[in-house]
């Protein structure tokens, strides 16, 4: 099955809207996505949302980086995003996955897993000293919010 976007505002579109203007923009040009590849993008913007929240509520968060199994894996919705947070304020404890399920009412449809890491865990994380669970490596660094950099 295929998902369709709004090519101008990036909106889901479902089925009925798809003939119609965008609900949001009024834009009628589509981004035609096969269903693992729109699982892919829409954790990728969901891994960026919840970052930011959590760059908002931590202060002691020096980086937040996705951590990534294969690609076939990742497409699969149940698979949850995983985030590897780098803490100057956590108590070096190891690489400890900690499960969330999914929180749709705050924008977070899918389930996530967060390892929290002290800068120093980090380091050892970088030089393979310390494992990530297997299956997983690092990918994106997720970027801080521009308010919070300005706060700091």
């Amino acid at each position: 099955m295929q998902s369709i976007r709004c090519a101008k505002c990036s909106r889901w579109l479902t089925v009925a809207e798809r003939a119609h203007p965008c609900p949001r923009c009024g834009g009628l040009e589509r981004i035609t996505f096969d269903k693992n590849q729109a699982v892919v993008e829409e954790k990728a913007e969901v891994a960026k949302t919840l970052a930011r929240k959590h760059f908002s509520a931590e202060r002691g968060l020096q980086r937040i980086i996705r951590l990534t199994g294969t690609a076939e894996v990742e497409s699969i919705p149940v698979e949850p995003i995983k985030l590897l947070e780098v803490n100057t304020n956590t108590v070096p404890s190891g690489v400890l996955p900690v499960s969330f399920g999914p929180a749709p009412a705050s924008g977070i449809p899918y389930p996530s897993v967060i390892v929290e890491v002290s800068p120093e865990e980090f380091a050892k994380i970088q030089s393979q000293e310390l494992k990530l669970p297997s299956g997983w490596s690092m990918g994106e660094e997720l970027p801080k919010p521009l308010e919070i950099l300005e706060q700091e």
